[in-house]
């Protein structure tokens, strides 16, 4: 190891990274006022995070003026594990230039975060708005500041773990960085800041292809509209958001919000001035998501209904484990929504899901309190069962990988299909001496082809009781993992066969479970792998299926209806919570109150809209303690005052300004905007600017739009939802946007037409 002074002179750890990359090494011969001679490549976020053999966020716990010397305490390791829980910074007074070392200095108080990549012998750190190199020993040295780094990423290093801890899951992400250009503005971290794409795939510096616009998702001033004051985006669901769901999953305080959607799930943590995605460990749809703490721990957990089913997600300050073999399983699903509800009284939250081909399903929560798993019972011996084969199938110009060929449709290993060069293909099984696990496969003996095909394995994992077991996946050439028909991996490159391309956790249920496999193959070698990489760790029951017996499921309530929402409200005032459902045609809306025996439909409930396409809100418009509704649908929407005992009439016509057509609306909350004491109705809107419609307190409304400045902005909302953001007491308005990127527009404390105290 060379000294700090010989280290100087040398290349340090992000140019010893892109030696290959060309990088223009400063010499530290030059004077310091010669700051402006310290020139390098830009260097991707992907290419660090893949050069680095750990990523660590630590806080730090002293700093020692004036001998510079820093303490720093290990928050949890992002990849990797690094040794020790502390590590020593001498920070000294070394770099180009003084700022260099002042600048670290000036950010080192006790409790600030740091992000360090280190590869045991070199580290990049960032730190709020700067980065700074050290080379290690006892004391980790820091040689110099690393100003261009702010090229790479530019903001709160909190910011920055999210961000890698999502890349490490395969995603891309949007991450706030320094525009090339101005090197005197990079080094004063004054760069004009932009978003672009970054994931382990980005290996290569290219803003021109990578760019997704100016700015950072953080809020920013708004003078045009008068019921706001700040405007901030917010991550792009794509095509047809789902919904929106706030909760404070890291018990700040503040409120964080879900975003989802038939393309993705997106977790925000709100850091005040800003909101930060957080990794939820796996991508993927979901029609419906709801936030509770099921086990008692004190923190908000996340429940999903997705198309392949539920999935429960508990929250650990903002890191999730995936806990879904803990649910009871069903063959198939076809889950189009979902709600928390304590049905039977007991203080633990208990699921409700609406299925299209199994009704409404109940589970009981049976958790005794506490963090389930904690002590997780002695593992039981799995049977793994031998891998099976199928194929060749075609690979045309490499489109195999997005072709869904018959073993994805169905698992029947006494059939035959139509393979490449229209042979006829069966499953065979692999001799598990020839393939045995913990070795890489070599493929193409079992396919019988050698270039551009495509072929599947098949394995049945047997396991006596809901099991969690870490394993380490390999190919050559792309690959694809189900699980009980759900996705886990999907890796669309073409490279030699590895351990551990893809770590994955496999959250197998009791019983038998399906793995399959699809390897696309270009030329050469092709092979997989497979390893367990642990202990199989079996996970308790958290829920039991009570559906049949409470009077629920496919031969109870509304058990005949593709039901499109559910909605849970005290309709009767019993103290129990009711369920309001509603079905497409031919089904209807109905009540089903939860009696102590059994759920119980409400014969004639008064309620009457088509389901499809409509969002519908519950409020209590009147203050009269019983739960109305409104129904928001692009070709009319519905107003229904609650009677009780969960019976409703239509207030629509009397309503005022609802009773007119509100084109394309689809979403809608009911929220106080202008502070006046009673809930109106925010509306969001598909082709027009979102409405707002103000509660008269006399049962009508009327049409508050303009005031707010909603008509300024056409956002194309499907969901619209309203919470405190910023902690102001003020309800502020999040859109979830067709197309475009989510918002949030947050409120204004004393808006026009209100008197700001809420009377």
């Amino acid at each position: 190891m060379r000294t700090d002074r010989e280290n100087r002179d040398a290349p340090h750890f992000s140019r010893r990274c892109l030696a290959a990359a060309a990088l223009l090494l400063a010499l530290a011969a030059l004077p310091p006022a010669r700051a402006e001679a310290y020139v390098e490549a830009a260097y991707p976020l992907g290419k660090l995070i893949a050069e680095s053999t750990n990523i660590v966020l630590m806080r730090v716990e002293s700093a020692e003026r004036p001998a510079n010397n820093l303490v720093l305490r290990k928050v949890r390791d992002i990849k990797g594990t690094h040794k020790g829980e502390t590590m020593k910074h001498n920070i000294g007074q070394n770099g180009f230039h003084p700022r260099e070392w002042q600048t670290v200095m000036a950010w080192a108080k006790v409790g600030e975060t740091a992000l360090v990549f280190h590869n045991g012998g070199a580290a990049e750190v960032c730190i709020h708005n700067y980065w700074y190199q050290l080379y290690a020993g006892d004391w980790w040295r820091m040689s110099h500041g690393e100003p261009y780094l702010l090229r790479t990423f530019a903001g709160r290093p909190e910011k920055l773990a999210t961000i890698v801890a999502a890349m490490l899951t395969g995603q891309e992400v949007l991450t706030p960085c320094m525009a090339d250009g101005d090197k005197n503005a990079l080094q004063l971290g004054k760069g004009r800041v932009q978003r672009m794409k970054a994931s382990l795939k980005i290996q290569d510096y290219n803003p021109q292809r990578d760019f997704a616009g100016w700015g950072v998702e953080e809020f920013t001033p708004i003078g045009d509209m008068p019921g706001f004051t700040h405007y901030a985006p917010l991550s792009d669901l794509g095509h047809q958001p789902c919904g929106i769901a706030p909760a404070d999953i890291d018990g700040d305080g503040k409120n964080d919000l879900c975003l989802y959607g038939l393309s993705r799930v997106v977790v925000l943590q709100n850091a005040g001035g800003s909101m930060t995605e957080v990794s939820l460990g796996a991508n993927g749809p979901a029609r419906w998501a709801g936030w509770a703490d099921f086990d008692a721990d004190g923190n908000s957990d996340l429940l999903l209904a997705t198309p392949a089913g539920p999935r429960l997600l508990r929250n650990r300050k903002g890191q999730f484990d995936d806990l879904t073999a803990g649910l009871p399983w069903q063959g198939y699903y076809n889950l189009t929504a979902g709600a928390w509800l304590d049905y039977d009284g007991d203080k633990r939250p208990d699921i409700l899901l609406a299925d299209g081909f199994q009704g409404l399903r109940l589970y009981r929560n049976v958790t005794r309190g506490g963090p389930p798993g904690a002590s997780p019972r002695p593992p039981k011996p799995p049977t793994l069962g031998p891998w099976y084969v199928i194929g060749p199938f075609d690979n045309p110009n490499s489109q195999g990988f997005d072709t869904v060929y018959p073993p994805e449709k169905e698992i029947n290993l006494g059939r035959q299909y139509e393979g490449k060069a229209k042979r006829r293909v069966g499953w065979r099984p692999i001799d598990m001496r020839q393939a045995p696990d913990g070795q890489v496969c070599e493929l193409t003996r079992f396919a019988g082809d050698r270039e551009n095909f495509a072929v599947y394995l098949y394995r049945e994992l047997t396991f006596p009781a809901a099991t969690e077991l870490p394993v380490s996946f390999g190919s050559d050439d792309t690959l694809t993992v189900w699980l009980n028909g759900r996705q886990i991996v999907a890796q669309n490159e073409y490279r030699g066969c590895m351990p551990d391309q893809a770590l994955v956790t496999l959250r197998l249920r009791a019983g038998t479970n399906r793995l399959l496999l699809k390897v696309c193959q270009g030329s050469g070698q092709c092979a997989f792998y497979f390893a367990t990489k642990g202990p199989a760790v079996s996970v308790p029951d958290l829920f039991e299926d009570v559906s049949d017996r409470v009077g629920l499921g496919a031969g109870g309530v509304a058990g005949r209806w593709c039901l499109e929402q559910v909605l849970v409200a005290d309709f009767n005032g019993d103290g129990r919570p009711d369920i309001l459902y509603a079905a497409c045609p031919p089904g209807r809306p109905g009540v089903a109150l939860n009696t102590p025996s059994r759920f119980v439909d409400v014969p004639d409930c008064g309620l009457a809209y088509d389901a499809g396409g409509a969002a519908a809100a519950l409020g209590d418009f009147d203050g009269d303690g019983k739960a109305d509704l409104f129904v928001a649908r692009p070709g009319g929407c519905r107003l229904f005052r609650g009677l009780g005992g969960g019976r409703f009439e239509d207030a629509t016509a009397r309503s005022g300004a609802l009773a007119a057509t509100i084109a394309w609306a689809t979403s809608a909350v009911w929220t106080d905007l202008e502070r006046r004491g009673r809930p109106g109705l925010l509306v969001g809107c598909l082709k027009g600017p979102n409405r707002y419609f103000r509660n008269n307190g006399d049962g009508t409304f009327t049409d508050a739009t303009d005031a707010l400045g909603l008509w300024r902005r056409i956002f194309s909302t499907r969901v619209a939802a309203a919470v405190d953001v910023n902690g102001d007491d003020a309800p502020d308005a999040i859109f979830a946007n067709e197309a475009l990127p989510s918002c949030v527009l947050l409120g204004n404390p004393t808006p026009p037409g209100g008197n700001g105290n809420g009377k």
